[in-house]
């Protein structure tokens, strides 16, 4: 009996010996687990040879998984998938040599609701962000973690409400707004991300209304701005605060639609 109790009492002792290992040479082998300082489990994984190798575990302090890793052999790139701490995947993707690579998706409450390129860590290609039934909602071209192309925000209906041209994260050139009919609301230009020649107005019908002139930033026809009533000023009058500008909500569309009351 008392041989019993003493097996018994070793075996935590036996086990722990055979995890967290390393060989003659330093380099990690086999099963290896980590501790937060509450006592929980920080992760958990097999290395080979000092390399993680199949499936590794990540915790949330409170103990959920917070990210399910899997090492492809003989491979610098893992398979990631991301969880919040109630257990709903938040994104997958792939990590090559530790930085973000390829495709990657983003879920909320089930669905997809962005999705994004990277090479070596930084957004290449196109990004997109969904509405909850799926439709694109905006797209953006990046050149290595910059805004380089074209810029679109679109309603629900899969038509334009706004695009432009981007440089080194920056609108330059031709930018417009549209209603939703599909007719063009305003033709504006842009240099080096400051208004700058003419904004061309329209109304519903496609009709001529008025037009802004500007020189990098400044108005250049303030006696038309002022003479127009704030009830007939459009979506990128300047220095109209009851109005929103999509400059000001160019990281947040969304922000702009639920705003203007347009994201159907």
């Amino acid at each position: 009996m008392r041989i019993l109790v003493i097996l018994v009492l070793l075996l935590p002792l036996f086990a722990f010996s055979q995890i967290n290992q390393t060989d003659t040479n330093g380099l990690r082998q086999g099963f290896w687990q980590k501790q937060q300082p509450s006592g929980r489990l920080m992760y958990e994984g097999n290395f080979m040879d000092g390399k993680p190798v199949g499936e590794w575990k990540r915790y949330h302090p409170g103990g959920q998984v917070k990210a399910i890793i899997t090492y492809h052999a003989g491979s610098d790139s893992a398979f990631t998938q991301l969880f919040d701490e109630w257990g709903k995947k938040v994104a997958e993707g792939i990590y090559l040599n530790e930085k973000k690579a390829g495709l990657w998706v983003y879920f909320s409450e089930g669905r997809k609701v962005a999705d994004e390129h990277f090479t070596d860590g930084e957004k290449h290609g196109k990004s997109r962000k969904y509405y909850e039934t799926g439709e694109v909602w905006e797209e953006t071209d990046w050149v290595r973690g910059k805004q380089e192309g074209s810029y679109r925000v679109s309603f629900q209906s899969g038509g334009p409400f706004f695009q432009c041209k981007m440089s080194n994260n920056q609108r330059n050139g031709l930018c417009l707004t549209y209603f939703q009919n599909g007719r063009v609301e305003l033709e504006a230009n842009y240099k080096n991300g400051l208004r700058h020649g003419e904004w061309k107005y329209f109304d519903e019908s496609g009709n001529y209304r008025y037009s802004l002139y500007y020189d990098t930033g400044k108005i250049l026809n303030p006696e038309v701005r002022d003479s127009i009533s704030n009830l007939q000023l459009n979506l990128m009058e300047v220095g109209k605060d009851s109005v929103p500008d999509p400059g000001k909500y160019m990281q947040d569309p969304s922000g702009y639609m639920l705003k203007m009351n347009i994201n159907k």
